[in-house]
């Protein structure tokens, strides 16, 4: 019944977190062309938010039984459990890192590096209005959140996906 549990909580957030990817990446092709610095490259995160979303989505609605087919799993009840773990920590680390990010100087201007937007997809946002700290924990945190947790997902999944059958991947 537990395993149950974590099954569907696991599928919902995979779901959401992907969502919240491939709209992240609509935004980044939606301010292409306006006078922001380091469009050229935009397209590049555009491509891999979508592309993360779309797999944390597919995982989310695919059966079970292909999902363990591909990952190699025998027991359906520990298929979600690695990817979920990823997800987790991918997400509390990244909502710390956004939250740290958002509050450095604005003379520093971390815009003008590509790196930034690599770290903190939702960087954008500064570009284009100065979020105060409620925005920053209530709204643009937890999107962050939701973008790492789609890769830690993905990451879980192409590691269970990688392992040989019979090894395990993380000890209990």
């Amino acid at each position: 019944m537990a395993a149950r549990a974590i099954n569907l909580t696991a599928r919902i957030l995979f779901f959401l977190s992907g969502v919240v990817s491939l709209l992240l990446a609509a935004l980044y092709t939606l301010l292409r062309g306006t006078d922001l610095p380091n469009q050229r490259e935009w397209i590049i995160f555009a491509v891999v938010l979508a592309l993360v979303g779309a797999a944390s989505v597919l995982a989310a609605i695919f059966p079970a039984s292909w999902t363990s087919r591909i990952c190699r799993v025998t027991h359906q009840s520990s298929l979600f459990s690695v990817p979920f773990r990823m997800l987790g920590v991918f997400t509390v680390v990244a909502y710390v890192v956004t939250v740290g990010l958002f509050f450095t100087p604005h003379d520093w201007d971390l815009s003008r590096f590509l790196w930034i937007y690599l770290l903190c997809p939702v960087y954008i946002v500064r570009e284009t209005f100065d979020p105060r700290p409620r925005e920053i924990f209530l709204m643009l945190a937890p999107i962050d959140a939701a973008v790492y947790g789609a890769i830690g997902a993905a990451i879980g999944f192409l590691l269970l996906a990688s392992r040989k059958p019979e090894a395990p991947l993380l000890p209990k």
